[in-house]
This record gives C-alpha cells, sequence and structure tokens, in this order.
C-alpha cells in the first residue's frame, strides 16, 4: 500500500538546513529509534513535536525564527506523509488558539531546532556539518549493535 504524500514547501535559514543534515547524520548512527532517510527523520521529529501539544511546544522556548533575505534563505519542498501533514496542520492551528500565529515553515523550524539541540545535547557539543555539496543518502545503512538510545526525543 502507498503512502499518500503532500507537497510541503518550507523555507529554511540556510544555518539550519546545515544544523537538520547534520542532527540526521548523528541521529543514524547514535539513536536507534531514528529513521534511516532525512524525509522520514523530518516526519519523525515533525510527529514528535506535534504530539507535545500547544502547552508543551510553548515551554520549550524556541525564539522564532529570524527574519531571512529573499536571496539568503532556501526553499525546500518536502513529500509529507498526509498524516504528518495533517498532525501538523492541526498543531499550527492549536498552536494560534493559543496565541501564537505560525506558519508551516516557522513550525517546521520550531520543531528542527528542538530535534538539532536534542542532538547536540547527545552529542556533548555543536555537530560536525556535512560537507558542502555532499549529498545525504536515500536509504544509508544503520548501525546493527546495541547503541545507546533515549527513549525519544524531549517533548
Amino acid at each position: 500500500m502507498t503512502e499518500t504524500r503532500v507537497a510541503t514547501g518550507a523555507w529554511w535559514d540556510p544555518q539550519l538546513w546545515q544544523r537538520a543534515r547534520a542532527a540526521y547524520v548523528y541521529d543514524l548512527d547514535h539513536h536507534s529509534d531514528a529513521p534511516a532517510g532525512f524525509i522520514q527523520w523530518l516526519h519523525w521529529v515533525l510527529d514528535a513535536h506535534a504530539t507535545r501539544g500547544a502547552q508543551g511546544r510553548v515551554a520549550l522556548g524556541v525564539p522564532a525564527r529570524a527574519v531571512i533575505a529573499a536571496d539568503v534563505g532556501l526553499n525546500r519542498n518536502h513529500p509529507l506523509r498526509e498524516t504528518t501533514r495533517a498532525a501538523m496542520e492541526q498543531a499550527i492551528i492549536d498552536d494560534r488558539q493559543a496565541g501564537r500565529m505560525m506558519s508551516r515553515s516557522s513550525w517546521i523550524h520550531e520543531a528542527v531546532v528542538v530535534a538539532v539541540r536534542d542532538a547536540e545535547k547527545r552529542a556533548g557539543s555543536m555537530l560536525p556539518p556535512v560537507p558542502d555539496g555532499q549529498r545525504l543518502p536515500n536509504q544509508p545503512a544503520k548501525p546493527r549493535r546495541g547503541v545507546a538510545s533515549p527513549p525519544s526525543l524531549p517533548r
């Protein structure tokens, strides 16, 4: 059975894009629950963020995304699972009703900031960047041996 996907555009801060890629690569080897594949990792991050609830998301204290000049930001299209997109849309509505106006891009930004911070905390420092121009593998191999893993991303 094929999952229905919804094209979802997001405006990325180039620094966060690089940090997200680094967190994904780090999680491949250091979080046994992390999926293999960047888009799957993004689903994992967005689904975790949606389950936190409006109050849980505000309690994280993620600052609003800085304004990015049109010639600096990165526009990316992500084929999100319909269920992930629906959960994100409901979370954006819940956040608005709780007094926080967020676009899809700013909501994705917040979710990814939380995931990057979590990976950096587990690593004990900022993560090494994925070299410029280096493509991420679509379905990379993951370690089979026991890898320490926290129970889940922080809520």
